[in-house]
């Protein structure tokens, strides 16, 4: 499994590419730079970038619940809805597709988070939203309860 750590800020151009910072896009542990990733959106609004090997398990996951009933078969109708495959080119950047870009309303400015094994890009509205909802006192309750031994 990848991970990914760190915060960045990204921008938008006018043809929809955003440069991942090599920071981000390097793997943790095995210090592997990866130059292609799965998009898809996210469950929280923003976008999620899966490196190839992790894409590959969430594949596996979904192909088992395609054998399921139509609950699952519904669920990952949803999930993949306007996800692909996007490479790094030269100067770091992909190119986020116009109706992912919609979905997750990014404008120009955008935050880059590793979520452990993705990243997610943000519109930073929503991102801010989110920073406010989990607020100091918030997060330290929930560290509490769900980091329990």
């Amino acid at each position: 499994m990848a991970a990914f750590y760190g915060t960045e800020k990204g921008t938008l151009d006018p043809k929809r590419r955003l440069s991942v910072p090599v920071s981000l896009r390097r793997d943790s542990f095995s210090k592997k730079t990866h130059d292609r990733f799965f998009l898809k959106h996210g469950s929280e609004g923003c976008l999620q970038l899966y490196s190839v090997e992790d894409w590959r398990t969430m594949e596996e996951k979904l192909n088992r619940l395609l054998k399921g009933d139509r609950e699952d078969r519904d669920f990952v109708f949803a999930f993949l809805e306007d996800a692909c495959w996007v490479t790094v080119d030269a100067q770091g950047r992909i190119t986020i597709p116009p109706a992912l870009q919609d979905r997750a309303g990014l404008g120009k400015d955008v935050v880059l988070r590793g979520i452990i094994g993705y990243i997610a890009i943000w519109s930073v509205e929503k991102y801010g939203q989110k920073r406010t909802v989990l607020s100091d006192d918030a997060l330290a309750r929930l560290e509490t309860l769900k980091l329990r031994d």
